[in-house]
């Protein structure tokens, strides 16, 4: 049972492009913007990171991580 709860708290974070493993909601690393995603769909660029102003946008630092509910 430890095993499963500490798996789900560890920090998985993914790349764009790659497929998303499960839905629900997502945190993109470098703002903090927040998206639901559904399983099986790629993990897209992030719009409120590519409407930054251009000189602060660093294409390949777009990370998702998945956000855990408490229980």
């Amino acid at each position: 049972m430890d095993n499963i709860r500490e798996n789900k708290t560890k920090n998985t974070v993914y790349k764009v492009g790659s497929i998303i493993p499960e839905s629900g909601l997502y945190i993109c690393v470098p703002c903090g913007n927040k998206k639901y995603l559904r399983a099986g769909a790629r993990f897209g660029n992030c719009l409120k990171c590519l409407g930054k102003d251009w000189r602060l946008f660093r294409k390949g630092l777009e990370l998702w991580e998945k956000i855990y509910e408490e229980k």
